[in-house]
C-alpha cells in the first residue's frame, strides 16, 4: 500500500515544483548550438518527501553508464544486508593419514564468489592469503598430497562477462569477469618500454600471478602517442598486445586475468612446494560436486562486509565488483548464479519499491555497455527509497563526496558544492551521469540524477551545465 502511494505522488508530482531559476538555465542550455543532439533526462526530488522539484525529460531512457552500478549496490545492501560477507574455504577430500602425513586426495580452494579476495584494495582485511592457507595444511600434518591442488567452482555458471560487454573491453582491467574465486580484482599488470622509433616495444616484466598464459607482443615504438590494443578473452591461454606505443617510453598495460581460478590454485600449488610438501598430480579447476562441498574445511576466509565492498565499487568504480554483486544476487535470491538472475532480483527489487522498471534496458550492472537505458525518473525515485531505507547510512557512505574522494574529486569543486554533493558518476563515450544526493542553503537534502548523451563537446562542458542546475536549486530550494 505505502509503495503504490508512492508510486501515485511521484506520477502526480512530476509536474514540477516550482524552483525559479533552473528552468532558466535549462532552456539556456537547450538553446545552445554546440549541444544540438544531446539529449538530457533530469531528475531532482526532495529526498525525504519525494516531491520533485525540477524535471527535464525525466521518464526518457538514455545511457546512465556507471550510474548502473547504484542498482546492484542498493539492491544487495536491501536483501543481503550491510553486514553479509563472502566465504571462501580450503577444503581436504579423500583420505588423510596423519601418521603419515599423507593425503589420498586433493586440497581445494572451494570459492564462494568474494570479489575482493587478495586485493590491494583490501590488504589489511586479507593479509597473506596463500602464506596462511599453506600454514593450514602444513597444521594439518600433511607433507605429501597423493592428488593435486584445484579450484572447485560450484556457485555461478561460466559465462564471467556480460552480455553487451565489447570484446575490445575484455582484456583491460576494466573489463575483467567474475567468478567463483576471483583474485587481486581479477588484473594484473604488463610493463612494457618503448624504444627507438620504429623498433618492437620489450616487454620488461610481467605481474607473476600464476597466469598460465603467453603473451603475444607485436607492438611497435611509434611517436607520442598511444595507438595500443589489448586483447584477452576469458579462459584464454594468450594475450595479444597490438599496435604502437610511444617511443622510448615506459607504458604499463593493466589487463585482466583470464582465468582466476587457475591463477589462484597454480600460486597455492607452487607455494606448497616451496614449502616442501610433494605433490602428485598438477592443478586444476573443478566442478565441485555435492559430496566434494561435505570435504573436510580446514581454512575458512570471509571477505569484508558488504557494505566496506559496496563503498569501494561506488567510490572507486569497480566494475568487476559490481558485476560480482550482480551475479550473487541471482545466486543468493534464487539459487541461481548468472547475471540474467541477478537482473531478476533487481528487477523484481525495482518493482517492490514502485520504480516500475518495466521499459528499461539493464545489461549489465556496472555501465561499462553503452547499451544501457534507464532514466533519471526511475534512478530518483530508487535514490529516495534508500534515503529512506534503514540502509540509508551504508547506502550513502558509499557514494564519493565532490571535491574530496572517489571518482567525484574533480566534479563539484566549487567552494558551494564542497562536502555537500554525493554522488555516483558515469562516463563512457558520449555519455555522462550522476546521481546522488546534495544538502541545500536551507539544509534540505535533494536526490538526482542528470543524463546527458550524444553530445560532441568535451564532458567537462556538460559537467559544468549539469552544475549550474545543482547550483540552482541548491540555493534557491
Amino acid at each position: 500500500m505505502k509503495t503504490r502511494s508512492l508510486t501515485l505522488f511521484f506520477l502526480m508530482t512530476l509536474a514540477t515544483i516550482n524552483v525559479s531559476g533552473q528552468q532558466e538555465v535549462m532552456d539556456s542550455i537547450l538553446a545552445d548550438t554546440t549541444l544540438t543532439g544531446t539529449s538530457y533526462s533530469f531528475c531532482f526530488a526532495d529526498a525525504l518527501t519525494g516531491e520533485i522539484i525540477f524535471s527535464h525529460d525525466a521518464e526518457r531512457n538514455l545511457a546512465s553508464a556507471s550510474v548502473m552500478k547504484l542498482y546492484p549496490t542498493s539492491v544487495a545492501l536491501s536483501l543481503l544486508g550491510p553486514c553479509y560477507y563472502y566465504t571462501t574455504t580450503l577444503l581436504l577430500s579423500g583420505d588423510l593419514n596423519s601418521k603419515r602425513g599423507i593425503l589420498d586426495g586433493d586440497v581445494i580452494i572451494a570459492g564462494g564468489g568474494d570479489p575482493a579476495l587478495g586485493s590491494a584494495l583490501f590488504r589489511d582485511h586479507y593479509g597473506d592469503v596463500i602464506g596462511n592457507w599453506v600454514q593450514a595444511v602444513k597444521d594439518a600434518g600433511i607433507r605429501r598430497i597423493n592428488g593435486r591442488v584445484s579450484a572447485g567452482e560450484s556457485i555461478y555458471d561460466f559465462n564471467p562477462a556480460p552480455p553487451g560487454w565489447e570484446w575490445g573491453d575484455l582484456g583491460y582491467y576494466y573489463g575483467a569477469g567474475v567468478y567463483d574465486i576471483n583474485i587481486n580484482d581479477n588484473k594484473f599488470n604488463i610493463y612494457l618500454s618503448g624504444r627507438s622509433e620504429g623498433e618492437p616495444a620489450v616487454i620488461d616484466s610481467v605481474e607473476s600471478f600464476g597466469l598460465g598464459i603467453t603473451i603475444i607482443n607485436s607492438l611497435l615504438s611509434s611517436g607520442t602517442s598511444n595507438r595500443s590494443e589489448l586483447y584477452v578473452a576469458p579462459y584464454a591461454s594468450t594475450a595479444t598486445l597490438t599496435g604502437s606505443v610511444p617511443a622510448d617510453t615506459i607504458t604499463v598495460f593493466r589487463a585482466s586475468i583470464p582465468d582466476p581460478p587457475m591463477a589462484l590454485v597454480r600460486r597455492l600449488d607452487a607455494a606448497l612446494r616451496a614449502a616442501g610438501i610433494v605433490i602428485k598430480g598438477e592443478p586444476e579447476s573443478v566442478r565441485l560436486d555435492p559430496e566434494e562441498k561435505k570435504s573436510v574445511a580446514i581454512a575458512v576466509v570471509n571477505s569484508p562486509p558488504l557494505a566496506e565492498i559496496i563503498k569501494v565499487t561506488n567510490h572507486e568504480s569497480v566494475n568487476m565488483y559490481a558485476e560480482a554483486i550482480r551475479k550473487h544476487l541471482g545466486y543468493e535470491i534464487l539459487g541461481e548464479g548468472t547475471f540474467r538472475a541477478g537482473s531478476s532480483v533487481i528487477r523484481h527489487f525495482l518493482d517492490s519499491i514502485g520504480c516500475e522498471p518495466y521499459e528499461a534496458v539493464m545489461l549489465d550492472g556496472s555501465g561499462l555497455t553503452a547499451n544501457n537505458n534507464i532514466s533519471a525518473l526511475m534512478t530518483v525515485r530508487l535514490l529516495v527509497h534508500m534515503h529512506n531505507s534503514k540502509y540509508a547510512d551504508a547506502f550513502i557512505s558509499s557514494l564519493p563526496i565532490g571535491a574530496l574522494s572517489g571518482t567525484m574529486k574533480n566534479y563539484f569543486r566549487d567552494e558551494l558544492f564542497q562536502g555537500k554533493v554525493v554522488a555516483k558518476t558515469g562516463t563512457i563515450a558520449s555519455a555522462k551521469s550522476f546521481a546522488g544526493y546534495f544538502t541545500t542553503n536551507s539544509g534540505r537534502k535533494v536526490a538526482f540524477t542528470t543524463f546527458a548523451n550524444g553530445f560532441t563537446v568535451s564532458s567537462r562542458k556538460i559537467t559544468d551545465n549539469m552544475e549550474k542546475i545543482v547550483r540552482e536549486i541548491m540555493i534557491k530550494y
